[in-house]
């Protein structure tokens, strides 16, 4: 006789529904399993708070609040709502870095409308694809979802509801009332049939039509605002990636930056073709539609970079993400992103002639020394059983001149000018500090070694303090901020080459700056006569200078002259975005091979 089987425990219908969940969009997608949370205190510590169910794209991790589908009767869609959060990770968004794009289009067309709204807008228009793709293929019964969600009482008076769930009644061709109010007025219900046409229509290229579903959506929104609800679906839980960017307690937001968002995407302006690209994807089979060619098929995203961001707007893109990143962090970020497609190698210095390693014996090898420094060979020759520290033995190397010249990289020692009338680097671009950056990270990726210097009235400056190789403390002092007035600080020159050895390599110093470097020639807080400071720093640096100035076309500057003769090359620039041209041809310009 069987055994009488015990009750039913609330995790057993999640647990069934799983696999299923998963075949839904592949047989071969993979993910652990959802974490099932039993009470508002483990939601809470998961940051899935009141929600219904959530994915975190950082870890993919799902997440089900299982009081709160409870109590909104939705333990018999398990397999529907499952599927969905699987869907945020096979199509939209598919990562954070796809998430952070759909935010900036979706911002795009809701002008005054807070980030938090913006967030939740893009979240239902990945919700509403998601949902029709499984809806369509019948992987899971997503009308049955909402049906239930209205017959639980919606969201009330939301007019973002009203005209959302009608555009899902003309997508699946339910009757009016099923899934919406009854109170949808024909403005909304007109509307709902656009949003609907968007959703089928760039279902292949979403990122393409999430400006073009938010402009539509805007005029409810913001009545929804105007109705002092701060949020369209007040109380419902369905913002499933409003923490995507999120990871488990614990983890650093800093760590979960996704790369390539410094760049606008071509897809998210959805610009071109708006109304050609809106055919009639909703009618029946056997019925005519326009002959106007809807967008590529593709599966996701996809546009040639075009435009960058403001560093102001990267870091509103990363907290809509729902990520908590230092300020300063974020900003080196930006333009550590930024300049990446243009470094290049440092320049070398031929040196003599490099020495090539040449054989002396062996000495006995020690546990705890490298593996690839055991000779075995001449180990087993000295004894047949292998001891470590007793018959084991490592080759000695002396060294004899190569045939190939040896190449010493120069150091860098830059100052960045941050005097009152240069740019903020958190809030504009600030090209001071990308050529900064794009010159910092080619020195360290040859070898060299940086000192950085950023610079504004006397006594005001931040410095490495010496050449280092700590990117993070480089690129954190050439991207800061310290503004003020004008006074290049001499004493830093000064004291970095009175203590410059012989044996230490070459350096080259590069001033960043426009008119205001004649403060260079002014003296310095010893009384010293500047220009006499700037020689004997060149003399004892031994790898030249430059001066890379912001001076406007037939600009008559008196102190270029004596700067010349000091030593430094002057390389204008006309523009600060030029700066970067600069960057590039940095090398080849100022030094060459020869």
């Amino acid at each position: 006789m069987k055994a009488p089987e015990g009750p039913a425990t609330p995790q057993a219908p999640w647990q069934e529904a799983w696999p299923a969940a998963l075949d839904a969009w592949s047989a071969y997608t993979l993910l652990r399993d959802p974490l099932l949370l039993a009470t508002s205190k483990e939601a809470n510590r998961e940051g899935l708070g009141d929600g219904i169910a959530a994915i975190r794209l950082r870890d993919q991790a799902i997440m089900v609040n299982l009081a709160r589908t409870h109590k909104l009767g939705l333990d018999r869609h398990a397999l529907a709502i499952l599927a969905h959060e699987v869907g945020h990770h096979v199509y939209v968004p598919g990562n954070l870095a796809d998430n952070a794009r759909l935010l900036a289009a979706v911002g795009r067309s809701l002008p005054g409308i807070p980030e938090p709204v913006q967030g939740l807008v893009a979240n239902i228009y990945a919700d509403m694809l998601i949902n029709d793709r499984l809806q369509r293929r019948g992987r899971a019964d997503m009308a049955a979802v909402y049906a239930a969600l209205q017959a639980a009482g919606g969201a009330g008076s939301s007019a973002v509801w009203r005209v959302t769930t009608r555009a899902l009644e003309h997508l699946w061709r339910q009757p009016p009332g099923r899934l919406a109010p009854p109170d949808v007025t024909p403005t909304e219900d007109a509307d709902a049939a656009l949003l609907a046409r968007i959703v089928r229509t760039f279902a292949s290229d979403w990122l393409r039509g999430a400006r073009r579903f938010a402009m539509i959506l805007y005029p409810h929104v913001l009545a929804d605002q105007q109705a002092s609800r701060s949020q369209p679906f007040d109380g419902l839980g369905l913002g499933d990636l409003r923490q995507a960017g999120k990871g488990a307690p614990g983890e650093r937001d800093a760590d979960a930056i996704p790369d390539g968002l410094t760049q606008v995407d071509d897809a998210e302006s959805g610009d071109d073709g708006f109304d050609a690209s809106l055919d009639d994807p909703l009618a029946a089979e056997g019925e005519p539609r326009s002959s106007t060619a809807s967008p590529q098929e593709k599966d996701g995203p996809s546009g040639s970079q075009g435009q960058a961001r403001t560093p102001f707007e990267y870091g509103q893109i990363l907290r809509a993400l729902g990520l908590k990143v230092d300020e300063h962090e974020v900003t080196t970020r930006y333009y550590r992103e930024r300049a990446l497609p243009h470094l290049i190698p440092f320049p070398t210095r031929r040196a003599p002639t490099e020495s090539e390693p040449l054989p002396e014996g062996t000495e006995p090898w020690q546990t705890g020394e490298t593996l690839e420094s055991l000779d075995v060979f001449h180990s087993v020759l000295h004894s047949p059983v292998l001891i470590p520290g007793v018959s084991t033995v490592q080759r000695v190397y002396g060294e004899t001149p190569g045939s190939e010249p040896a190449r010493t990289p120069l150091d860098l020692d830059i100052y960045v000018d941050c005097s009152g009338s240069m740019p903020n680097p958190v809030s504009e671009v600030s090209y001071l500090a990308l050529a900064a950056t794009i010159l910092s990270l080619s020195a360290l990726r040859a070898g060299a070694r940086v000192q950085a210097t950023l610079w504004s009235s006397a006594g005001v400056f931040e410095t490495t303090a010496g050449f280092i190789r700590d990117e993070k403390r480089v690129l954190g002092t050439v991207t800061g901020y310290v503004p003020g007035g004008t006074a290049f600080p001499l004493h830093i020159l000064r004291d970095t080459y009175e203590a410059r050895r012989p044996s230490d390599p070459p350096a080259h110093v590069v001033v960043i700056s426009d008119s205001g470097a004649d403060t260079m020639l002014e003296k310095d807080e010893k009384g010293n006569d500047g220009a006499a400071v700037c020689t004997r720093a060149l003399e004892r640096a031994r790898g030249g200078g430059t001066l890379v100035l912001n001076l406007p076309t037939g600009y008559r500057w008196d102190a270029r002259k004596a700067l010349q003769a000091i030593g430094f090359r002057i390389y204008a620039v006309q523009e600060w975005a030029d700066l970067v041209e600069f960057a590039r041809r940095f090398v080849q310009d100022t030094w060459g091979e020869d």
